[in-house]
């Protein structure tokens, strides 16, 4: 994968599962800060090698890994090669492919250009359709984003697949079960002032334009009048838009930012509503983990958010960048909370039924061992 970040969000437990199995010795190649690269090793699952892989395009520097990942495989043989993340993916995929690996399995998990147009969106295509094309397998992690895929005859029908439900991780249960520090929850009460009549609203992941920090700001300017009303942004800031938007919102007294954090149950134990406002999804695992507290979604109906929330059933979905619609939800059920909670109760129900960890990870274990 293209960050350390990745593996340690994107397979949490899934690599112990394959680990522990004791069927397999994996090798973990990716870039990244120092701090998950540490997080990674620690969790003691296999070899960890460090690539100094960029998430942006550097020609320099890309060729250089290129030519370091061609050594590697050139000197390393493996049962299987699997690659994720787009620049991981187009990298892993070509060095594997000129060195004869013999099963070299993408994932695919999305794409940045969901939103391209032009001569842009067909350089991105290209690069992903070569991917594609010189791997032995793809897997979609949701239905709608191999739609798309097949649609614009990037991929071939014969080689490309999805795994159960979609979803590359699945919803752990015992994380979701698992008890929580009293204190934990009651420092984050404190931190937002919270009160028993609070509506809190989450909304968790990257920060940036394709998240949809712009309609969130819309959002929350038409509801930031109503005292019983709180949000809460948790994750990472990752443009200048969201570092000045963010920067706004902060002045006012019911919103609330977090930096990045392992572990968001907290904010789903508080949460009534989890806002999902991305443009684009390979597939919303978030969605999932709000739906584990019953918390439902509301988001916009595009590729990879559809497969992750059941709209009404584990949320709501609405046309691509409707807030209108949204804000019009919201402001109703803001005065009705338990009527949101009744009716979108079944949330945990469906969660666990279609996406239990420990299945999606059985799925991708026999998939691997074919």
């Amino acid at each position: 994968m293209t960050d350390a970040v990745s593996f340690n969000y994107l397979m949490k437990g899934q690599l112990e599962y394959l680990s522990n199995s004791g069927e397999y010795q994996i090798t973990l190649i990716s870039g990244g800060d120092n701090k998950q690269r540490s997080v990674l090793e620690n969790r003691n699952v296999g070899k960890y090698i460090y690539f100094p892989f960029s998430r942006q395009i550097n020609i320099k520097s890309d060729i250089l890994c290129l030519f370091k990942l061609f050594i590697f495989f050139a000197i390393n043989r493996f049962d299987i090669v699997v690659y994720s993340t787009p620049k991981a993916l187009l990298l892993g995929s070509i060095s594997s492919f000129l060195t004869f690996q013999k099963k070299r399995i993408a994932i695919v998990r999305g794409r940045i250009y969901e939103n391209y147009s032009g001569r842009k969106r067909k350089f991105f295509e290209s690069l992903d359709k070569l991917s594609l094309m010189i791997s032995t397998k793809s897997i979609f992690i949701s239905k709608s984003l191999q739609q798309k895929f097949l649609e614009e005859k990037i991929v071939n029908v014969t080689k490309s697949k999805v795994l159960l439900h979609g979803s590359s991780n699945g919803l752990d249960i015992e994380w979701v079960s698992a008890p929580l520090k009293l204190d934990e929850i009651l420092k984050l009460k404190n931190k937002i002032n919270y009160k028993e009549c609070d509506f809190v609203t989450v909304c968790v992941g990257r920060v940036c334009i394709d998240k949809g920090i712009v309609e969130l700001e819309k959002i929350f300017n038409n509801l930031k009048h109503l005292p019983e009303f709180k949000l809460i942004l948790v994750g990472r800031l990752e443009d200048e838009v969201a570092t000045s938007i963010v920067s706004r919102l902060s002045e006012c007294d019911n919103f609330f930012h977090f930096d990045q954090v392992s572990d968001v149950r907290c904010f789903f134990k508080l949460a009534n509503l989890h806002l999902f406002l991305s443009h684009r999804e390979g597939f919303g695992n978030v969605a999932l983990e709000a739906a584990g507290f019953n918390v439902p979604t509301f988001g916009f109906d595009v590729v990879g958010i559809k497969d992750s929330v059941c709209d009404g059933v584990s949320g709501k979905l609405f046309p691509f960048q409707d807030t209108e619609q949204i804000l019009k939800e919201v402001k109703y059920y803001i005065s009705s909370k338990e009527e949101l909670r009744n009716y979108y109760s079944k949330s945990f129900d469906w969660a666990t039924k279609n996406f239990r960890s420990t299945i999606v990870w059985e799925a991708y274990e026999k998939e691997f061992s074919k």
